[in-house]
């Protein structure tokens, strides 16, 4: 298994924060990894298999294990191999820190690693142009 790590202080609180993350409908709009999840579901349904075009070939399914005001996580499942996503949310004032992991099993992932470094990165990128944006235009 890798695990691979990154954290922000994003300035927006940890609900609107834990909205976007949990917003399938838009997902794609932000993750890097995805090109679409074709559904409407503005909230995902915990333990609900929701399948999704990835930038790998194949067919994937992505399926949130947790969500709860402090920490979301999901399982994504592709060809063979899974990622354990986990968002970490914590309070800090008008700032929020989020940390994002990612741990990845099953041989293509683990022949992606080097590749797959910058994702938690480009997440949390993506995660604080869309938080801030909504914080500004609240």
């Amino acid at each position: 298994m890798n695990t691979l790590t990154a954290q922000r202080d994003i300035h927006s609180d940890p609900q609107t924060i834990a909205d976007i993350i949990l917003n399938i409908a838009e997902l794609a709009d932000w993750n890097p990894a995805l090109n679409s999840t074709g559904t409407r579901d503005q909230s995902a349904r915990i333990g609900h298999p929701y399948p999704v075009s990835t930038r790998i070939p194949g067919r994937a399914t992505l399926t949130y294990t947790r969500a709860a005001p402090d920490q979301i996580a999901w399982r994504l499942e592709v060809a063979g191999s899974t990622e354990a996503g986990q968002w970490d949310l914590q309070p800090r004032g008008a700032t929020t820190r989020v940390i994002h992991t990612m741990t990845h099993s099953g041989a293509l992932f683990t022949l992606m690693h080097n590749a797959m470094s910058s994702v938690p990165t480009w997440r949390l990128d993506r995660l604080q142009q869309r938080a801030e944006n909504h914080a500004r235009l609240s």
